[in-house]
């Protein structure tokens, strides 16, 4: 089974013989379940966690920050030129001379010292999300935990290529039994027909599963009517949930689907609900209820300092559910609210045909993560810059 395989990695980890492991799947396949549970079964070993957003995806380092924070105090015992390095990656310093092997053995010696005494795990969502910069440095770190004990698995969806990781665990739903337990617990008894036709048509996709039961009628759980041709799902899966928030919380969605910082999503959700509203406090009545809303939908939850969506397909329905004047409307407003590379790729996401404004954004940003060793991120920006 998948989680033996994550075990085996954890436990040879913590003896000293490090490694990693990628999961891949479909969205929804249970990836995320997976590697919460084998976390959580590390015992004394630390963990480290981050995870790929696709609003990020251009913004280099974003994922690599998230890892590190919490061990960021450990950068003074590195070497001087590998403490460099991550310091200017993580935005602790200015400048930087961008060297990718400088940072990758930076990366990998602040993980060793993480590690210390119990052993270190490192936990990386939706890989195929992760920015190139992150993702360069932590494939360089995967290809050298040989005598560390140090465990690092990561879950990408589909075909995204994961270079450099040996091992790679399929993960293509629930085993049958599995399947017909989540059902029972989530919905009730289901008819046997009924239960036996969702596993095959969903491949046991729990995710699928869950979501698509939610939608039947007692009657049809029941097999006392027929089921729906086609079942509700694909890219319908959450479109529901999104068109049955009211306004303001559909603006809030909308907000953290393409900003991922909570302060900057308050405190847009709340300029623009003044515009609707009879002053500030007005204002912030409806944001609150706005997230309020949100949360009660199911669709996602305030966590720490962001907003996390319960699976990322709900952040592209969101998305898709926005009209274009709508999404650029926003994007408008957030580069008022934001600096640096996120002013530049917000800038370039208001942007309705060529802006002057917006290339120079897009090229310093683009200078930016060069100087940082972020050069898939550079040219990313190069290419999206207006000419």
């Amino acid at each position: 089974m998948e989680i033996s395989a994550l075990d085996e990695v954890i436990a040879q980890a913590r003896h000293g013989c490090g490694g990693a492991v990628a999961l891949r799947g479909e969205a929804g396949a249970g990836k995320t379940a997976l590697l919460d549970a084998a976390a959580a079964r590390g015992e004394a070993m630390r963990v480290l966690r981050t995870g790929g957003v696709e609003s990020e995806s251009d913004l280099a380092f974003a994922a690599l920050h998230q890892l590190l924070w919490p061990v960021a105090g450990l950068i003074d015992a590195l070497p001087g030129p590998q403490g460099d390095a991550v310091r200017a990656a993580l935005g602790h310093a200015a400048g930087g001379a961008g060297d990718r092997f400088l940072l990758g053995a930076g990366v990998l010696s602040l993980l060793v010292e993480a590690a210390s005494p119990e052993g270190l795990i490192c936990v990386v969502d939706d890989f195929q999300w992760v920015d190139r910069a992150s993702a360069d440095a932590l494939l360089f770190a995967a290809r050298r935990l040989g005598t560390e004990r140090i465990a690092m698995l990561l879950a990408v969806r589909g075909d995204a290529p994961v270079k450099g990781v040996p091992s790679t665990v399929g993960v293509r739903g629930l085993p049958e039994d599995a399947a017909a337990e989540l059902l029972e617990s989530r919905h009730g008894l289901l008819a046997a027909p009924v239960r036996r036709e969702l596993i095959t048509l969903t491949g046991a996709n729990p995710l699928a599963l869950d979501e698509i039961a939610a939608r039947l009628t007692p009657a049809q759980l029941a097999d006392r009517d027929p089921l729906p041709d086609p079942l509700p799902g694909g890219a319908r899966l959450f479109g529901d949930r999104v068109t049955g928030l009211s306004a303001p919380a559909r603006l809030v969605a909308l907000l953290a689907a393409v900003e991922t910082d909570l302060e900057v999503v308050l405190h847009a959700a709340e300029r623009l609900a003044a515009g609707a509203a009879a002053g500030s406090g007005a204002a912030a009545s409806v944001v609150a209820a706005a997230f309020a809303e949100l949360e009660e939908s199911g669709l996602a939850e305030v966590s720490g300092t962001g907003v996390r969506f319960r699976h990322p397909l709900m952040r592209s329905a969101i998305h898709e559910a926005a009209a274009p004047a709508e999404v650029r409307h926003v994007h408008a407003v957030l580069a008022e609210l934001t600096a640096g590379d996120r002013r530049a790729w917000h800038l370039a996401g208001a942007a309705l045909g060529q802006a002057e404004p917006v290339a120079v954004a897009l090229a310093e940003a683009a200078e930016r993560a060069r100087d940082r060793g972020g050069y898939g991120a550079a040219a990313t920006a190069l290419t999206r810059a207006p000419s």
